[in-house]
Formats: structure tokens, sequence, C-alpha cells
């Protein structure tokens, strides 16, 4: 038996093993109760604003530009093919998948369809939060809110945070697959070529002379010395880092346990990068099934969309 503790965080039993950290919902059950709270949670309308806004201190008021902001951003999470469907059509779709456990992103003619990048943009959201609120670090750049397009994937990195206490840069990964299994195989692929996409963050994203006056406390501290480096070799060098963080998160299908979880987690192979002592922070989150979740989220998505364009007008 793996040796954990347990403590509570908002609506979260929180099972931690060493740095490897699992979030079990406390009412977690396979019904369509448990993924409408676990969607109300994350989409609480202060959460959306904040990662908006970039800005952890904000609280949603009611006023036209927020109910604006918010379905803007919802926008991104949710197909052009379901924003034409009143929330009535999507439900009746999303309860049949409830019951026959279909496939959302199958072809089949007449179901409710959710492309990939709808998925891996809602566990990046999420992630973002649980770095946020729970792990108490700083965002840099949500990267969802650099799409171009509503229907492209966010490429690259997945989450760029700063940690004030150990002053150290996260660059982090998520995967929201159906099994935990299949989470770490799709890590351990990922982080073969890490260190590259690294190198490529920083030249694309942490060097952007646009974004620059919009990364927080991490702009104020590196930006004028990321703009005297030619690449993040450089940068670790004339900014004397010693250490960088990978966090790295599973929104998972089937294991629940958290032995069980553990023993897979423990399978992600890390290694140090770019020479620096590196530390992975392996978050999950058990969904029991993708599916079923992304079904309702859709559906809720769906109907947010709806109220915040009746009150924005």
């Amino acid at each position: 038996m793996v040796s954990t503790k347990t403590q509570v965080f908002n609506d979260f039993t929180v099972f931690i093993h060493n740095e490897q950290t699992t979030f079990l919902h406390i009412d977690m059950k396979d019904s369509y109760n448990f993924y409408r709270g676990l969607f109300d949670y994350f989409f609480n309308e202060s959460r959306l604003l904040r990662y908006a806004e970039n800005k952890m201190n904000l609280k949603f008021e009611p006023t036209i530009k927020n109910y604006v902001t918010l379905f803007k951003l919802l926008r991104l999470y949710i197909d052009e093919h379901n924003i034409e469907r009143i929330p009535a059509e999507i439900e009746s779709e999303v309860i049949r998948i409830l019951k026959e456990e279909y496939e959302i992103d199958d072809t089949g003619d007449g179901y409710l369809k959710v492309r990939l990048d709808k998925m891996g943009k809602i566990g990046e959201y999420i992630f973002c939060n649980l770095l946020s609120e729970y792990f108490k670090f700083d965002c840099i750049i949500p990267k969802v809110l650099l799409t171009t397009d509503p229907n492209m994937n966010v490429y690259g990195i997945d989450t760029l945070f700063y940690s004030r206490e150990k002053d150290m840069i996260l660059l982090g990964e998520s995967k929201l697959s159906k099994s935990l299994s299949n989470g770490t195989g799709l890590i351990n692929e990922s982080l073969k070529t890490y260190e590259q996409q690294v190198r490529d963050e920083f030249v694309l994203m942490l060097s952007n002379r646009f974004l620059r006056n919009n990364m927080g406390i991490f702009g104020e501290i590196y930006a004028d010395t990321i703009e005297l480096s030619l690449s993040v070799e450089d940068f670790i060098k004339k900014a004397s880092v010693k250490n960088i963080g990978i966090p790295i998160f599973i929104a998972h299908g089937e294991d629940t346990t958290p032995d069980d979880i553990f023993e897979k987690l423990n399978k992600i192979k890390t290694k140090n990068i770019l020479g620096l002592n590196t530390s992975y922070i392996i978050v999950s989150l058990p969904i029991i099934n993708k599916s079923k979740m992304i079904g309702v989220f859709t559906q809720a998505i769906a109907e947010r969309m709806a109220d915040y364009e009746a009150k924005s007008k």
C-alpha cells in the first residue's frame, strides 16, 4: 500500500504521495450530477474571469462587460456545430450518451461531436485552476487565449507558470485521457522531446515582445533579461536560473483508487532538463468516463453561453 497523506481542498479530497497529487471529488459517482458538479466548480464565473484576465484577485460582478468576456471565453470550449443548437437539443443527446456510453468523438450521424482540441483546452483550463488555487503558482500566460481560431489547437507547452516561493519557472503538460495508462503513455512520449519544446516555448512565447507587459510577476522580474537573451540557455545563464518545474496533469477515466493511481503515476519517466534541477509535480484528476464528462460539459457550456448572451443585451 502506498504511503499517502490526505487533506480537504474546497470540494475535493486530496491524496498526496511525495510530489504526486491526486484529486478525488467528495461526491464522486458515475452520474450526470457528478459531472455537472465538476463543471459548476471549475467554470464558476469568478474562476473564468480570473483566467480570462490572468488576475487572481478578481471577483465576478454581473456587468455587461463581464458577461461579454465570459461569453467569448466559453466559445473556445465548444464546437461551432453545437453553438448553433439550443441547449435542449444538446441535452437530449447527452442523455443518450450517458445511457449508451457512446464515444463523443465518434462520427455517427446525429450524435454530439466534440473534437479532440476541445478536450485538450478543457484539460488545460482545469489544470491552470489547480496550479493557481491549490499550488499558489502565478500564471505567466493563459495559453488558450492566444488562439486565433476558436477551432484550432493550442500548440506547444500547455501551461506557463511561475513560483514566487521557489523562484521557479514551471512549464506544464496536461492530458485528458480515457484511462490513466493512456495518459501516462502520452506524457512519456511528450517528455522525450521536452527540452526542445522548452527551447521553442522560450522563443515563441516568453520572448514575445507583444506579451511582455502581460506576464504578471514573472514579467516584472525577468522581462528585461529575456530581451537580452538569444536562447533559453542564454537566459538561464544571465538570470542565474538553477531550478525548473514541470507540472504534469492527467484527467482520466477508469482508475479511482489512490494506490492504483500512484502506482501508474510512478511510471512517468522523469529526468533533469537543460542541465537544471528539475522538479516534477504530477497531478491526477479521476473523472471516471471522459466521454460522459465532455458531453455534460458541452451541454453546460451551451446553456451558459445562451444565458450570457441574453444578459449581455
